[in-house]
């Protein structure tokens, strides 16, 4: 009787550790998750028939993955084209089995036109001497809030694309007016704070 209350407690033991370890892990993804910034335009729910769009999905969106690859952040015509693409995959029939992973990447394509729309938008004076974005770091903050969060779901679908590397941001060379010293150091870079931090 001792033995069997023994084992009793003993299982009874394990299995609350586990599922403290298991509610421990729910709460940190939860944390993580809602960390990111909202999805404005989210996949579609799955419907309950089809047909489905799987193969046109998977299509278009490894075209715009593989071509983002390597690149600088995406900008002007290229944003334009990435933000419609992202538009269009979000209104598609997926299924429920390539659902959990059309969402990540959905999500992915969606950061990363953000980041390039905050990116382009907070470099558009940087071509007027004494820009804020030479002197103000929180001028190019939303950019870097939505590369991180790119990067965070990249690291969840990166298996699907074996060879890709994240885009970049662009290099752009500091501007000076005529009167000043093009040996003049900028107090801030945000090219050069990006570089260092070196997020992916």
């Amino acid at each position: 009787m001792k033995k069997m209350l023994a084992v009793l407690i003993l299982n009874r033991t394990n299995t609350g550790w586990v599922l403290l370890i298991a509610l421990i892990i729910m709460m940190i993804c939860t944390i993580h998750v809602a960390a990111l910034p909202t999805v404005m335009f989210p996949l579609k729910p799955s419907p309950i028939t089809g047909p489905y769009q799987d193969a046109e999905f998977l299509t278009i969106a490894n075209e715009t993955i593989y071509g983002l690859s390597n690149q600088t952040i995406p900008n002007g015509t290229t944003l334009r084209e990435l933000q419609t693409t992202q538009q269009k995959l979000a209104k598609m029939n997926i299924s429920p089995d390539l659902y959990p992973r059309a969402r990540q990447i959905n999500a992915y394509l969606y950061y990363t036109s953000k980041a390039g729309d905050a990116y382009s938008d907070a470099m558009s004076l940087a071509s007027k001497p004494y820009s804020p974005a030479y002197t103000d770091s929180s001028v190019t903050s939303e950019a870097k809030e939505y590369q991180i969060a790119s990067q965070v779901i990249w690291n969840q679908i990166m298996d699907l694309y074996p060879g890709v590397s994240p885009y970049r941001l662009e290099t752009s060379k500091t501007p000076y007016s005529p009167n000043e010293d093009p040996t003049f150091k900028w107090p801030y870079d945000p090219v050069q704070t990006y570089a260092i931090g070196d997020l992916w």
